[in-house]
């Protein structure tokens, strides 16, 4: 039964927003009563993830619990992350984080790995961004405001700033979120002002490394990244230079170890065009609003809608996807 169910919860249980979704569920699992009534959902707080339900006469709260797991891949959460509780008269199902499974400081990471982002829910090993591999390198995250995005990019941040050989460029085009590393890194800048002047530095850099390649072979160079946050306060036709730069800054960056870290709250092809997209090999895709920004990134118009937000999120590469819990950070 809980085989069927995880397909179905895979395939016909995809949008929650759909009540109906769960008289589906309730009736693959037969949680019913002698009379072949359902539960029904009578509060939905999607903000707070708590269901309410009326119970069946012949039903008790027991009969919920017994279907946890069946619950919990229908929601698409672990088992541990969901409650089910009688208050008020209802069965109330709630999902919670726990913060043993994706607080950062709990964790010791092996830094030859890459740079840890959060716990693959499948198999619960860590996920790593292994930014050298050409079929990893450079990386998108996108998300809607309160999709866990800024929280996702301090992680990141915060592993790459203590790291040796290591050198941040940051464009802080919100003033806000990146503030607090102004003083920690080789590069600040706030809203638009300087990034042309940096990209034209990084390429400078970038072509100088290929001639120290190409003339003394393969040395240890200290690798560079350049993270801009909220790509989306650059128009690609008012800013088509900078879009030209930064293209090519992710098209040839890899092999002299120079990477691009962009996010965006608004994943529209406007703004993320092909010459930039195709460039970059890793996307996390955390909850957003619109069926075509789920589409720019996942290629599916509904998977990422049905993510719970706070962090939870797929990320993509050459090597396929995973479905993530990012680290938080306190």
């Amino acid at each position: 039964m809980v085989n069927s169910v995880f397909y179905a919860a895979n395939s016909v249980y995809n949008m929650l927003t759909n009540d109906n979704n769960w008289d589906k569920l309730f009736y693959e699992i037969k949680l019913c009563n002698r009379s072949e009534e359902y539960p029904i959902l009578a509060y939905n707080y999607k903000e707070e993830q708590k269901y309410y339900f009326t119970i069946p006469t012949g039903l008790n709260i027991n009969d919920f619990i017994s279907h946890k797991l069946d619950i919990a891949t229908f929601l698409k959460v672990d088992q541990t992350n969901l409650k089910i509780e009688y208050k008020n008269n209802f069965a109330l199902i709630s999902i919670f984080d726990n913060d043993i499974n994706n607080n950062y400081n709990d964790y010791i990471f092996n830094n030859k790995k890459g740079v840890p982002i959060g716990i693959d829910l499948n198999t619960k090993d860590i996920v790593y961004w292994n930014y050298y591999s050409p079929n990893e390198c450079h990386m998108l995250i996108a998300g809607a405001t309160g999709s866990g995005k800024s929280v996702c990019l301090d992680v990141i941040i915060n592993n790459l700033i203590h790291r040796k050989d290591v050198e941040l460029y940051l464009q802080d085009t919100k003033y806000v979120d990146l503030y607090k590393y102004k003083n920690k890194v080789k590069y600040y800048g706030e809203g638009t002002e300087g990034i042309e002047e940096i990209l034209n530095r990084l390429i400078n850099e970038m072509n100088k490394r290929y001639i120290e390649i190409r003339d003394k072979g393969d040395k240890k160079l200290k690798s560079i990244f350049l993270v801009i946050e909220e790509l989306a306060t650059f128009d690609p036709k008012e800013d088509k230079k900078i879009y030209k730069l930064l293209g090519e800054l992710l098209s040839k960056g890899r092999a002299a170890e120079v990477y691009v870290i962009l996010t965006t709250q608004t994943p529209y092809r406007e703004v993320l065009p092909g010459l930039l997209k195709s460039n970059i090999n890793t996307k996390i895709g955390l909850k957003v609003n619109t069926k075509e920004a789920s589409k720019v990134i996942s290629g599916d118009y509904d998977t990422l809608m049905n993510l719970r937000g706070k962090g939870h999120g797929k990320i993509f590469t050459a090597n396929g996807e995973k479905e993530i819990q990012c680290f938080r950070i306190y």
